[in-house]
């Protein structure tokens, strides 16, 4: 029994421990990470000529809200 009793297995073990959490993690937080993702793309689109126009500062911040959304409805499960 004490050969499997190692620190090199408890370092192992603990790696797939903090390996499956960050796993879980990552799956609650998809769709956050989605809606950020969509935000820098719509930032990168409309800073491409270095001027933002009104509809371009409109779809970014609807962008903003959909982030925002995702969060509280990751929190409270409203929408």
């Amino acid at each position: 029994m004490s050969d499997y009793l190692t620190w090199s297995n408890g370092f192992y073990l603990l790696g797939l421990i903090l390996a499956g959490v960050a796993t879980l993690m990552s799956a609650k937080y998809r769709i956050v990470m989605k809606e950020v993702g969509d935000v820098v793309k719509t930032l990168e689109q409309a800073n491409k000529d270095n001027k933002v126009t009104k509809a371009e500062k409109e779809k970014i911040m609807k962008e903003i809200l959909d982030v925002l959304k995702a969060v509280i409805s990751l929190k409270w499960k409203i929408f």
